[in-house]
């Protein structure tokens, strides 16, 4: 089973399983687990991309960059108006 994504233009509008032997085509790229397409996301420069997630996040290697890099312990969410993480309470 081959796993295609069809896209109109670079977004993916569909995902697909087609047999082994299905061409590819540039309205149908093959995906996998380690570059996974999403339903409304990109296909730019060989990755898939989910939605963006804030204006202010670039793409780069099939992942999404905060302009600010997340603070590497505790619990932060994005604050798009500061431009900076924000700390929050973990989930209990």
């Amino acid at each position: 089973m081959k796993y295609l994504a069809k896209l109109d233009g670079s977004t993916v509008v569909n995902i697909i399983a087609a047999a082994d032997d299905a061409a590819e085509t540039d309205s149908l790229v093959a995906y996998s687990e380690t570059n996974p397409a999403y339903i409304g996301g990109d296909y730019v420069d060989g990755y898939f991309y989910p939605p963006q997630p804030f204006p202010s996040w670039t793409r780069s290697e099939g992942a999404w960059i905060p302009p600010v890099q997340q603070p590497a312990e505790g619990f932060y969410d994005w604050d798009e108006d500061a431009l900076a993480w924000v700390e929050s309470p973990p989930l209990s």
